[in-house]
Parts: structure tokens; sequence; C-alpha cells
């Protein structure tokens, strides 16, 4: 039997450099990794796992990146987010969607709306949990909650480890069990849900996230059920 994570998170690494191979625009590379998303969404259902985070975006691809480049990527949320509120799917396995970053102050209202939307339409399900990190950075997520603990004046006695989680934001959400991330660059950059991945397995694909097919999220499944998860014993 396959043993299935409780939370996998993705860092979906190298859409712009596929696009790059394709002789297309280096954004275009976000439209085929959406389609991708959509086709791992679909496994995760299948497979049952309970909870999945995706980053969908950093904070600083909305500082670094062309107006071109921007434009797209917000066109995409805007799309995506407005399926989501009218997907079946998601409705009949009681998905609830948590969009966790940045989005609140960095988008435009148009684009906004269908993400509060979604939050509100599925803030009371609970067979599945759906995480899109939007407009994220975790090294700003770790900052934040330092300086919210600095403010609330605590006793060093109840900073504890649930204490500070309950400052993340990710308070909500369970521990990474598997962390993926796809590019052929295994590193982790800003930070990515720091706290949370403290104990996941790590798993490399030297695929750009745009190749890295259902299959290829199948077999990472299994590589992590022949592992073991000692927690430093």
């Amino acid at each position: 039997m396959i043993k299935i994570p409780n939370h996998i998170a993705v860092v979906p690494d190298g859409n712009r450099r596929w696009a790059s191979t394709q002789g297309l625009k280096p954004w275009l590379g976000h439209g085929q990794g959406k389609k991708n998303l959509e086709e791992i969404l679909r496994a995760v259902f299948e497979l049952k796992i309970p909870c999945f985070s995706f980053w969908a975006s950093s904070k600083d691809n909305f500082k670094k990146r062309s107006s071109l480049e921007i434009k797209f990527l917000l066109s995409l949320f805007k799309k995506g987010f407005i399926e989501l509120i009218e997907d079946k799917d998601i409705h009949k396995n009681k998905v609830k969607i948590n969009i966790i970053g940045d989005w609140r102050n960095q988008f435009p209202e148009d684009v906004k709306k269908p993400m509060e939307q979604i939050i509100e339409r599925t803030k009371n399900y609970n067979k599945f949990q759906f995480n899109f990190m939007v407009a994220y950075s975790g090294t700003d997520e770790m900052l934040e909650a330092v300086k919210k603990i600095t403010e609330q004046n605590s006793d060093k006695k109840m900073i504890t480890s649930e204490f500070i989680k309950n400052h993340l934001l990710t308070k909500n959400l369970p521990p990474v069990d598997y962390l993926i991330r796809t590019g052929g660059e295994p590193h982790m950059s800003s930070g990515f849900m720091m706290w949370d991945i403290a104990d996941a397995q790590l798993y490399f694909s030297d695929k750009p996230w745009p190749d890295f097919t259902v299959e290829d999220f199948k077999e990472a499944i299994k590589e992590y059920s022949k592992r073991g998860r000692r927690f430093g014993a």
C-alpha cells in the first residue's frame, strides 16, 4: 500500500525556462503551468491527499518582472479563481481554498474579487485543503510573526513552537510532510514555508513544471512511500 502524505507542498519552478525552449515569450510558460496544475489537482483528489499547498507566485514576482508579464500573471489569477468558483469538483469534494500571501496589498480589485469569493464560498468545507501561496515570501512571513510577538511583549516562557506557529500566515495548516520542487534547481527560495517544512521530506525533479506530469507526481508519491521519517532519531 502506498503511504500518502497528509500535506504536500509544491514549488513549481521552470515555467519561464520551459517557454524559452519552446520559442515562446517567457510569461507564456505560466499559462502552460496553470494547465499542468489543473491536472495535478485532479490527481490530488484521486490519491486523497488531504492538504496541498502550491507556490503560485512570490512577492518579488510582482516587483521584478516586466509589465507585460505582470499583466499576464494577473489575468491568469483572475481567470483561474473564477474557474475554481464554478468548479463542481471543488464543491463536490468539499475543498477549502486558502490564499496566503501579500496579494490583498498588491492586486487590483478585479483580480482580488474572485479570490475573496472562492475563500468565502469554501470556508466551511473540511474534506480537502488547497492552499495557494500568492505574492508570498516566507522570509516576510517570519519577520511579521516576530514583529507581532515582540509587540505583544509576551513572557518569554510563553514563546513555544505552538505560540510561534499561531503567529504565522500558515497557522491553520498542518506541517508539510513532503515538499516537491521542479525545475532542476534543488534549493529553497525566499524561505518557502520555512517553519512548516522543518521535518518535511524533499523531492527535486529536473523537469520544469509544465513538463512535470501526473505520472511524475505519482512517482514522487511512491518515492515518499519508500522513505522513513525519523525526526532526528
